[in-house]
């Protein structure tokens, strides 16, 4: 009974981590992973959101997601707060 409730406290603690993984992005440095200054579909592998979008980035259709490229993915991803939105009432 003690290993079961080791290993499940160990598969909980997996789970969350790469529920964490998942909902942070990662950087253009850590998913170039032979530091060439371009990001493929195999490397964008490591960060499922981002290689969902990998077709879309790739702004020129190169194969590949320069720097620039990846940057103004990231910025758009952000949420943007909006001038329109109403001041909370106090």
């Amino acid at each position: 009974m003690k290993r079961l409730i080791i290993v499940a406290a160990a598969l909980f603690a997996g789970s969350t981590l790469a529920a964490d993984n998942a909902a942070t992005p990662a950087s253009f440095e850590s998913l170039d992973r032979n530091a060439d200054g371009r990001i493929t579909a195999g490397e964008a592998a490591g960060d499922r959101n981002f290689a969902a979008n990998f077709s879309a980035v790739d702004a020129d259709s190169d194969g590949a997601v320069s720097k620039e490229e990846f940057a103004k993915w990231e910025a758009s991803a952000k949420p943007q707060s909006s001038a329109a939105d109403p001041e909370p009432a106090h």
